[in-house]
């Protein structure tokens, strides 16, 4: 082979090599969460893939809350582990702090079946569940897991797509429904991002309004009725 075409193939292995560890990089992203148009707290994610091909995705949130005039600080992460894909919940992990007493609640699905553990003052309560192929785990929370409820939305359909949401805390699951509304070009400051807008209702809970953009990846979430906003950070810079 004359020295051209070696130059030329030993490029073309490197640049694909360079690719394919770009492809295995970790996601990162920060998002600031404002209530009544003040910064209350921030969430940091993080989500990489294992050795499996499953992914993980951890978060580390802070909120500092003002309940009846008083600041109440409160420090929770979390951890879910997705089947390859990120469309299948395995596990999911969430510890939390507020004041001075620390609680936990862990998820596991295996056979069909869905168990959370949830631990109050040192104390395990279980309650298991069948795991139906239509239900999902979206804290209340934690708003990247959004991304993981579009995953499973099908944007070929669109219409309203409804999805039995279980919630760890309370052990059960509530309906929740996701609309496709359509494509927006969202403007913050001299930045602008293409991103879709979807209405997300849970159950007679709550109703709020999220923008992600075509890798599914949260942009901005709106509660109006909690005056609650998630801003992906760099847009505020």
């Amino acid at each position: 082979m004359k020295p051209g075409k070696i130059l030329a193939v030993f490029f073309f292995v490197l640049s694909g090599l360079a690719l394919s560890a770009a492809a295995d990089d970790p996601y990162k992203q920060t998002y600031v969460i404002l209530i009544n148009g003040e910064k209350a707290g921030t969430e940091a994610v993080t989500e990489e893939k294992d050795g499996s091909g499953n992914v993980i995705s951890m978060s580390e949130h802070e909120l500092l809350l003002d309940e009846g005039g008083a600041k109440n600080r409160m420090v929770f992460s979390t951890k879910m582990v997705l089947s390859k894909g990120a469309k299948n919940i395995k596990t999911y992990v969430c510890r939390y702090k507020t004041g001075d007493t620390g609680d936990s609640y862990e998820v596991s699905i295996q056979n069909d079946q869905i168990t959370r553990v949830l631990t109050r003052n040192g104390q395990p309560g279980v309650v298991r569940a069948p795991f139906t192929p239509n239900m999902v785990v979206v804290d209340f929370n934690v708003y990247h897991q959004y991304e993981y409820l579009l995953r499973r939305y099908d944007r070929r359909k669109k219409g309203i797509q409804t999805f039995a949401n279980f919630i760890p805390i309370i052990g059960n699951d509530i309906p929740m429904k996701i609309t496709l509304i359509g494509d927006e070009t969202l403007i913050f400051g001299e930045k602008t991002v293409e991103a879709s807008r979807f209405i997300v209702e849970l159950a007679d809970i709550n109703t709020l309004t999220l923008f992600a953009d075509k890798d599914n990846r949260l942009v901005f979430l709106e509660n109006t009725a909690q005056g609650l906003k998630v801003i992906r950070e760099d847009l505020l810079k």
